[in-house]
Formats: C-alpha cells, structure tokens, sequence
C-alpha cells in the first residue's frame, strides 16, 4: 500500500492526465464531426453546443473545471487562478454562445445574435444549478475556514474574491439575464484562458535550477511555459481585438471559420501545457513550494 506521500503523488498525476485526456476527448470529437460533415461548418469550438458534440463538450468542461479546482498551485497567485479558471470552465458549458438568425428557430425578427428558445430552458436550469452549488460551496468552505483558522486568518481574506464574483454573477442572472445570455460565455471564454496563461507564466518564471526530470532541464521546462504563456496571451489578445473590430464594422469577416482556428490554436496550448507540467511534476505530484498551512485549500 503506497505512503500517504506516495499516494499524494498519484493522485496529482492522475489529475493532471485527467485534464489531458478530457481535452483530447474534446478535440475528437470536434474531428470526428468535421469528418461527418465532410467541411468545417462549425465556426467556432463554441458553437459545437448546437451540434451532436454538445455532450462531449458540456462534459469536458465540467470535468475540466473540477479538476482545476482540485489541483494545487505552487503559490497563493497561481493556487487562485487555477481555482478561478476552474469556477468558470462549467459556465463556458452551460451557458452557450449565441446564434445568428440564420440558424433554425434561433432568433426573433429584429435580433441579430441570442440563444434560440428551444435551449433556454437547459441553460436556466443548468445556470441556475451552478450557482446554487457555488453558494453551497463558499459556505461550506466558511465554515471550515471558521472552525479551522478564525476570523482572523489568511484563509478568510482568500475567499473575498471568489465570493464577490459570485455575488455579481448571481445579480447579473437574476437582474440582467439578457445580458448574460449575450455575453456570459465570451467573456468566462476569454476570462479562463487568460487564467490560464497567467498561470504557464508564473511557471516560466521558475529559476533555471534543479534536477533533470523526464528528459528535460528546469530551463527546457521555463522556455515551454514561457512559449505557451505567450502564444496563449498573443491569441487572445488578437482574437478579442479582431472580433471587436468585426462587430464595429471596422473589418469585414470574410472566413467565419477563423474564431474556429483561435479556439483550437488555445484548445491546443492548453493541452500542451497540461503535458508539459504533467511530465514536469511527474516525480514529485504536489509542488512543494506550498506551505502546510495552505495546502487545505480547495485548489
């Protein structure tokens, strides 16, 4: 029967092949429509939701988002973004893109992007659920936090900002829906992979120093995350620019697959760096640059 320690490790490891395997799931599935359809009719990794992928897609995400959450960073900055980023990977799921008129029984005469009827009521459901369960989650983690380390304690303060998102998200679902629907998922979309690439650039910041583990030097490892980190962030940064000039009439959008070909560019970072930071914690699972005192956090 392995250590406590040993099974540490285990654990880590498998969480972090988890969140491979999930986004590899995602990515066949997006090819074997593809393939069916015979064409790239999909304009965006988004808009799978309306297509046989939206199970895959649903689920990977949720998936996904647990597993952040899980997972531990090696210091309190990346510990929150993976926590963060892992609160809104299930809100990219369930709550979908919008659709232009073109598509069957999407929108009223006179609007130009919403959620087609047919699918409203999932996504209320679906929503109202996740929130509900980050309510039950954040007084769950007070009362811990309460009886464990006081009023006083550090563990407090580091849960403010999860539950000043939540109480905005929830105003926004319950005074703003229509808002929401808009533009709920871009902008935890674009929030998650901005996470993320904070995250590949707190570990491209590791000192070139250390053991060689699977193969690879400390300093292989820093240029890897520092390589991911900025083509997450230059992708990003371009997409958003460019789709924000589209929707000005700044720019004509002559391929509308070209949101396509983001996502899976950042679809492909992302599991480039679960790889690389898999085989990099390989050895040890939990970094030990956490201190005890804060390794029962929830990420």
């Amino acid at each position: 029967m392995p250590s406590r320690s040993q099974s540490a490790i285990i654990t880590y490891r498998a969480l972090r092949m988890g969140v491979v395997a999930m986004a590899v799931l995602l990515a066949a599935s997006l090819l074997l429509e593809i393939a069916r359809t015979r064409g790239l009719e999909l304009t965006s990794i988004s808009a799978s939701f309306y297509s046989p992928v939206r199970n895959v897609f649903v689920g990977v995400l949720i998936a996904t988002g647990m597993a952040l959450i899980a997972i531990m960073g090696r210091e309190k900055s990346e510990d929150g973004a993976l926590n963060l980023a892992g609160m809104l990977a299930p809100t990219i799921g369930m709550l979908p893109t919008t659709v232009g008129p073109s598509a069957p029984g999407a929108c009223q005469a006179g609007v130009t992007r919403c959620i087609p009827a047919a699918t409203l009521v999932d996504v209320e459901n679906n929503v109202s659920a996740l929130l509900v369960l980050g309510v039950l989650g954040l007084v769950g983690a007070l009362v811990y936090v309460l009886r464990t380390h006081g009023a006083r304690s550090v563990q407090l303060r580091r849960m403010i900002l999860p539950a000043v998102l939540w109480l905005a998200s929830a105003a926004i679902w319950i005074f703003a829906r229509e808002l929401a629907f808009v533009h709920g998922h871009n902008v935890a979309a674009f929030g998650f992979f901005l996470l993320l690439a904070w995250v590949a650039r707190i570990n491209a910041q590791d000192p070139p120093e250390g053991p060689t583990v699977m193969g690879l030097t400390p300093r292989a490892y820093q240029r890897g995350y520092r390589i991911i980190s900025a083509a997450m962030t230059g992708t990003i940064v371009f997409t958003g620019a460019y789709d924000i000039a589209i929707l000005a009439g700044w720019l004509p959008n002559p391929w509308p697959q070209w949101f396509f070909l983001a996502e899976s560019l950042l679809l492909a970072l992302f599991i480039a760096f679960w790889v690389l930071q898999t085989l990099h914690f390989w050895r040890d699972g939990v970094p030990d640059a956490i201190p005890v005192e804060g390794s029962d956090t929830l990420g």
